[in-house]
C-alpha cells in the first residue's frame, strides 16, 4: 500500500481500513506515514479527538460496512472509533498513539453504549465500541465482547437480524472476533433469506465487495464447524460457496 490522502479525513480513514481489510499490514513506512497523518488531525472538538471535518459531512458519513448512521451522535462516533481503530491495528505501541487511546477511553467507557446498551442509536454505536476494544486488545476485553454477544443473542428478530442492529457491521464484528465465540450467532445470521440479502449487494459497488467478503468468511466458518462440512445454509448459494 501507498498511503494517499483521499481528500477527507474519514474517507481517508475508510480507504486504510480497507487496505487493511483485502490483505493485511502494509510496510512499516507506509504505516508510519499513515499513523503520523492521522495524528496531526486531531482535532479536538465536543469531547472527541478525532471529530468529523466539513469534507466529511459533506461527503457522508458511513459505518465501514456502508450502513449510514442514522442520527449525528452516530455519525460522530463512527468516525471517532474507526479512526481509533485503525490506530490500534497500524501501531499501537507508539508513545503518542498510547497518549491518544488514554484519552478517548476516558471519554468513552463511562458512555452507555461502551457498556453494551443495545436501546435507540446506542446499539449501532455499542458494536464500533466493540470493533474498537477487539483490535486494541481481544483478550483483556474478553468480558465485554462476550457481554456483548450476549445482546445479540437477545436481539434476535427470527429471519437472521437482529432488532436495532445493522445487519452487515454486526457480522463484521462478529468476524473480527475469536470464530469460536461467535459461531452461534454467525450460523443465526446465516440463515437469513437470500432476498433480504441479494437486494444489498450491487455490481460495482465498492460497499457492496465488503459486504460479500463479509458474508463469505461467516459462511465459510460456519461451513467449517458443520460435521462433515455440510454446506446446508441457504446464502452459501448466493455466495457461490
Amino acid at each position: 500500500m501507498v498511503f494517499k490522502d483521499n481528500g477527507g479525513f474519514y474517507q481517508t480513514v475508510l480507504a486504510a481500513a480497507r487496505t487493511l481489510f483485502d490483505g493485511g499490514l502494509p510496510p512499516r513506512d507506509d504505516r508510519e506515514a499513515l499513523v503520523h497523518w492521522i495524528l496531526l488531525r486531531q482535532n479536538r472538538q465536543k469531547g472527541f479527538i478525532f471529530y468529523p471535518s466539513p469534507q466529511d459531512w459533506q461527503a457522508g458519513i458511513y459505518l465501514f460496512s456502508g450502513e449510514r448512521p442514522r442520527t449525528k451522535f452516530l455519525a460522530e462516533n463512527a468516525v471517532e472509533l474507526e479512526t481509533l481503530r485503525l490506530l490500534a491495528r497500524l501501531d499501537p505501541g507508539n508513545t503518542e498513539v498510547q497518549r491518544v487511546f488514554r484519552q478517548a477511553n476516558q471519554r468513552l467507557f463511562p458512555l452507555c453504549f461502551a457498556n453494551s446498551c443495545t436501546q435507540g442509536e446506542c446499539a449501532q454505536a455499542s458494536l464500533a465500541f466493540l470493533r474498537y476494544i477487539t483490535a486494541f486488545d481481544a483478550d483483556f476485553y474478553l468480558s465485554r465482547i462476550k457481554k456483548g454477544l450476549e445482546r445479540l443473542k437477545e436481539a434476535r428478530a427470527g429471519d437472521g437480524q437482529w432488532k436495532g442492529f445493522p445487519f452487515y457491521f454486526t457480522l463484521l464484528w462478529l468476524t473480527e472476533i475469536p470464530a469460536e465465540l461467535a459461531l452461534a450467532e454467525m450460523a443465526y445470521a446465516s440463515t437469513r433469506p437470500p432476498r433480504l440479502v441479494t437486494g444489498s449487494l450491487k455490481p460495482g459497488d465498492a460497499f457492496s465487495q465488503v459486504r460479500k467478503a463479509i458474508l463469505r468468511q461467516a459462511v465459510r466458518t460456519v461451513q467449517a464447524a458443520r460435521p462433515g462440512g455440510v454446506p446446508a445454509l441457504p446464502l452459501a448459494n448466493v455466495l457461490g460457496l
